[in-house]
This record gives structure tokens, C-alpha cells and sequence, in this order.
């Protein structure tokens, strides 16, 4: 008839919880890293309300997820609902992850006798225990966020959630209400980041009321700090010797400076560091085991109700290559934005700032004009590593304009030529002089003609009908009449399967993506003339298409966010400053004829 006390979730999992070999890379019994013990005992103590834990990969946070809703069930009876993304996701989550290391539990064959039973009582959604409920969902639909009234909500990888229901907003609301009327009502999101401005993981840390990140003392001068990645220009952080020629080179000399003493740290003291290491938040406030809470000054305080927790994958001592690996890892991105956000999210457990990060100034960009062509730039325009020509055509009342972009690997791009034809598109001598900007040829240094392989033709207004017959006269497949459409989640091109009733294939553009994709790439500085960078995109120094005019243009947008009366968070881009925005437009209908290039005709970007 003893009752047995509960104890902290790190004292219970080192003595119960196990580790499935199917999903762990050592099977076996639970051993708390240093750095796990303040998410762990947080997660599992139930004076605090709310935990919210940003997180890069490679830090045990699904085991910790499992190990604190193991021990709340053993303990304390607790009712819990674990949300995945999907249903999909949830039933891998539950074979994976509960089945597998439950099976290994003696303490959980002794709460939930249904264990290796296979019946209404143990699913892959609901597990029905002595005297305590576990159910699993995803959340890609309302339905499964409504009717459980539970004690404690789990939600994992919370960015990959749907950003909202199209009649009741976020699903983080509905999610919530589970917890209504709870003795202690407990809420557990965790995540590794996306996109910021699209992100729930950032709406939920900006909720707490403090957000703690792992200070570690210098082994050299005993300074605490936190670790951070850093940049060339940061004087600690992560750091390597640039003089190797090679990636490997390079990242065997990885090691990470001391923000203090400047002094070099290396991986094999990080074990060491952690076990001396604690948890501060902004205002002082720490903790070093997630249970007691003091202020700045040493002395005892109450614990929060809400907080925030950061960590990233520097601070793993599990990782196969140590901090080799994750300079390597990075070093491989070679500044391309496409590998360098799965770097920033996953391994950073940073939220990719580089699709919604400001833009550069128009002045700031003029200065990065070019000189690439060798003589007269009308005489060979295109630079030598590009290997194909697309083209965006707007449509105005009293001109036309072109622009020709060139392409080369990794999207990197040239603007080639700006044709403006002034008139009106209505009119059959507009047409034919409108018509023969088509045909232009462009020439490179080496003497190779080249023809724009697509156009993509903005069809929107009252000049449609127009448009539509210039696609028809001049080639259907070779002339895209195309209409944007302003709302999120649009694919960049969607090319028909078929031509519509007025006999052209028309292409519906995912303008904000393409928007985002030109912003992010903007702030990609050339190395050299010689040198390439994936994504890039380079000005020709030639104020008749490349001046004051065309870098305002290319400027003109800022991306906004509005709520609406119910509280639905939405994007908006909107003009700025300059009321023409052809530049940006035709650079996304230039890249959205790429797009079908290589999406419907099989094209692939390679060395010329």
C-alpha cells in the first residue's frame, strides 16, 4: 500500500524509459545528455503551463517527447493527445516511436495491460491504459482537433501543420480547447523552424514569458555564452581555416571561438562545458535543471508559466562527425539559398529569413552593376556561362515591354535586354512591331547566337484577347500567355495539360513565390565575375536598361502581414514606394518560363 513519490522526468527515464533499436542509434536503456535535462524535467512538470521548444535535428527531441509522455501517464494518470502534421505522420510516429520503445518497458506493460494486444484498447490511434488515455492524430484536418478533453497536449513539428483551416483560422486554437477545465492544463509545442513570417513555432515564442537558451562556460576563461554559428565578419563562433583548398580540408579544421578570451574551443570539450552548463532567459532568470528557477541575483524565484526554449544542433554530443560535419554540411551549401535553408532550419533551428528578409535598397543594388562582355555589350550581351534565354513580356495601355534574362546552373541569371515598344497592343501595326521584338538574337563573346527559347506573356487586363492572339500567330508552345495569381502556397508555373477554349495554353504563376524567390535571392553577392554562385542575379553596368528606373522597379515590393477580424494571419505583398513594378514582373515571368522549360519539356540547366 506504499505510495510511491513521483520524481523528476530525468530521474524517471534514466531508470524506465527505453531506447527502440529501429529508431535510435543506440538501443537500449536511456541515459539524459546534459542538454536534455532542462527540456525533459520542463516538459514533465506540470507548474508550468506552457512550453514551447524551437529546435534544430539531432537533439533527442522525439525520445524526449515519448520519455515525458510515458512518465506523466505513469505517475500521474495523465490524459494526453500527441498531434502530428498528418494521420500518416501520426501512425509512423506511434509504430515507431511509442510501440517500439514501450515494447522495451516493463513499467508500461504493468499501466497499460492492452500492450501486445491488438484490439480497440491499442491502435495506432488511441491507447487506452489503467486509468489514463493516449490518443494520436495528425492535424491536417478540423475534425481531428475537435471532441477529447484532455490534461496535457503534445505537439511535434508544429511547422509542418497546415497554416490554417479555410473556416476556423489556425489549428493551434482548436488544439488548445483540449486542455479546457484540466487541473493542470499542459501544452507542449515543438518544432523544428520554417519560414519566418510563416511560422507557428514564431507566434508561439512570442507567447512566453521568457525564452531560455544553454550557456556554457569557456573552458579557457570559464566566460558563460551561448553558441552561435557566426559569420565571416564575427569575431567567435563557429570558425575554420580558409587557406585548405578543399571542402574536407576546410571543415577538419572546424573549431568554435570564445566570445571573451577569443580563445579556441573544441568538440571534445563540449561534454565537459555542458555538464557545468545552465539555462538563461533574457531577463537572468536560470535554471539548470528545468524544476527549481533563480533570478540573476542567486536567489530562488517562482517558476514561470509559460517559457521558450532554443537549441540547436552545435550542442549535440552524439553527432558522428562532430562539429566537422556541420562545417562541411554548411560548406557544401556554397551559398545556395535552396541547400542553405534546410541548413538554417535544421541544423541552426533558425527560421529562414531569406524569402522574407528586407530587400536590398535599389540604390545598394545599382552598385553591384557588371561589366561581363567584352567591347560593345550590344555586340555579345550574354555571358559565357549561360546556356538558355528566357524572356517577360507586360502589357501597359500605351507600350509593351520585354525583358531577356540568361540562365545558367543553379538559376544564376544575367539580365541580357529591356525593349520598350510604345503604342497600343490592339492595333495590327503595334502587333507586327511587337511581334518581331521576338525574334531578337543575342550573341556571346565566343560568337554563339542565341534565341529566346520561351516567353512568358502577362495575359491580366483588358489587352487579353490581344495577348491571346499574339500566342497564337507567333507559337503556342513558344509564347505563354500567363496570369498571376496572388495568394500563397501557388505553385511558381502551372502549365496545362491542354489549351483552353480560346485555343492557347494558358499558365497560371504563383506570383508571391516568385516574388519571395527574387527578394531572397537579391541579397546573394558575386563573388567575382568568374566565379559562380547559384542563384545569383548580376546587372549589366548600362543605364538604357539597367538604371535608376529599372533597380526602383525592381524594389517596388514589400511583403506585409494582416489579421483579419477572426484573427487569420495572412501575406500580402504590396507596393512600396514606386507605383511601375514591370521589372519585378517580367523577372518573374522570365523565371516562371524557365520553370516550364524545365518542368513540362524535360530542360535541364548545365555548363555550356
Amino acid at each position: 500500500m506504499r505510495k510511491v513519490l513521483p520524481v523528476s522526468g530525468r530521474e524517471w527515464c534514466d531508470k524506465h524509459f527505453r531506447l527502440p533499436a529501429g529508431s535510435s542509434q543506440t538501443a537500449g536503456r536511456w541515459t539524459t545528455m546534459p542538454l536534455q535535462v532542462v527540456p525533459l524535467n520542463m516538459m514533465c512538470n506540470r507548474n508550468i503551463r506552457c512550453v514551447v521548444f524551437q529546435k534544430s535535428a539531432r537533439i533527442g527531441y522525439s525520445k524526449i517527447l515519448v520519455g515525458s509522455v510515458s512518465c506523466l501517464q505513469a505517475q500521474y494518470n495523465t490524459n494526453v493527445v500527441i498531434y502530428q502534421p498528418t494521420d500518416d505522420d501520426a501512425k509512423d510516429f506511434t509504430i515507431d516511436e511509442i510501440d517500439a520503445a514501450w515494447e522495451m518497458m516493463p513499467i508500461m506493460q504493468r499501466i497499460f495491460p492492452y500492450l501486445f494486444a491488438k484490439n480497440e484498447k491499442n491502435t495506432v490511434k488511441k491507447k487506452v491504459g489503467a486509468g489514463w488515455t493516449l490518443d494520436i492524430k495528425g492535424t491536417h484536418t478540423p475534425k481531428n482537433t475537435r471532441r477529447l478533453t484532455k490534461s496535457a497536449l503534445f505537439a511535434d513539428e508544429v511547422d509542418g501543420w497546415i497554416w490554417r483551416f479555410a473556416k476556423e483560422g489556425t489549428p493551434i486554437k482548436p488544439a488548445r480547447a483540449r486542455l479546457e477545465g484540466a487541473a493542470f492544463p499542459m501544452e507542449r509545442w515543438g518544432t523544428t523552424p520554417t519560414v519566418a513570417g510563416e511560422s507557428h513555432i514564431e507566434v508561439l515564442m512570442s507567447e512566453v514569458d521568457f525564452t531560455f537558451r544553454f550557456y556554457l562556460p569557456c573552458p579557457h576563461c570559464d566566460h558563460e555564452q551561448v553558441l552561435v554559428w557566426g559569420d565571416k565578419d564575427s569575431q567567435h563562433g563557429m570558425k575554420w581555416e580558409n587557406t585548405k583548398t578543399s571542402i574536407a580540408a576546410k571543415s577538419r579544421t572546424a573549431h568554435y571561438l570564445c566570445i571573451s578570451c577569443t580563445q579556441k574551443i573544441h568538440y571534445n570539450q563540449l561534454s565537459a562545458m555542458e555538464k557545468a552548463g545552465r539555462w538563461i532567459a533574457e531577463d537572468g532568470t536560470w535554471t539548470n535543471d528545468g524544476i527549481q528557477f533563480f533570478s540573476d541575483s542567486n536567489e530562488k524565484v517562482s517558476t514561470p508559466r509559460k517559457v521558450g526554449l532554443h537549441c540547436w544542433a552545435g550542442y549535440s554530443i552524439n553527432l558522428s562527425f562532430g562539429w566537422i560535419g556541420l562545417v562541411e554540411e554548411f560548406l557544401s551549401c556554397g551559398g545556395d539559398p535552396a541547400k542553405l535553408q534546410p541548413f538554417v532550419n535544421l541544423v541552426l533551428g533558425e527560421l529562414w529569413e531569406g524569402d522574407n528578409a528586407e530587400k536590398l535598397d535599389w540604390e545598394h543594388l545599382k552598385l553591384r552593376r557588371e561589366i561581363w562582355w567584352a567591347g560593345d555589350r550590344k555586340e555579345n550581351p550574354v555571358h559565357s556561362r549561360a546556356c538558355i534565354l528566357t524572356g517577360g513580356i507586360d502589357t501597359q495601355d500605351d507600350r509593351v515591354e520585354f525583358y531577356v534574362w540568361a540562365w545558367g546552373v543553379g538559376e544564376e541569371c544575367w539580365l541580357v535586354d529591356h525593349i520598350v515598344v510604345l503604342g497600343d497592343l490592339s492595333s495590327d501595326a503595334m502587333q507586327e512591331m511587337a511581334g518581331k521584338q521576338l525574334y531578337n538574337q543575342y550573341m556571346k563573346a565566343n560568337g554563339e547566337k542565341m534565341d529566346v527559347s520561351l516567353w512568358c506573356w502577362d495575359a491580366m487586363g483588358h489587352k487579353t484577347d490581344d495577348v491571346y492572339k499574339m500566342s497564337r500567330e507567333h507559337g503556342k508552345l513558344w509564347v505563354i500567355p500567363i496570369q498571376g495569381e496572388n495568394k500563397y502556397g501557388k505553385p511558381i508555373a502551372s502549365f496545362p495539360r491542354k489549351k483552353n477554349l480560346k485555343k492557347v495554353y494558358l499558365t497560371r504563376l504563383g506570383t508571391d513565390g516568385l516574388k519571395e524567390r527574387l527578394y531572397g535571392r537579391l541579397n546573394l553577392t558575386p563573388k567575382s565575375i568568374n566565379d559562380p554562385v547559384p542563384g545569383c542575379i548580376h546587372f549589366p553596368l548600362d543605364d538604357d536598361i539597367c538604371g535608376d528606373e529599372f533597380f526602383k522597379q525592381l524594389c517596388s515590393a514589400s511583403k506585409k502581414l494582416e489579421i483579419n477580424k477572426s484573427g487569420q494571419r495572412n501575406w500580402r505583398w504590396v507596393k512600396q514606394y514606386h507605383v511601375f513594378d514591370e521589372a519585378l514582373d517580367c523577372w518573374n515571368y522570365a523565371n516562371a518560363a524557365l520553370n516550364i522549360l524545365m518542368q513540362r519539356f524535360g530542360f535541364v540547366l548545365t555548363e555550356p
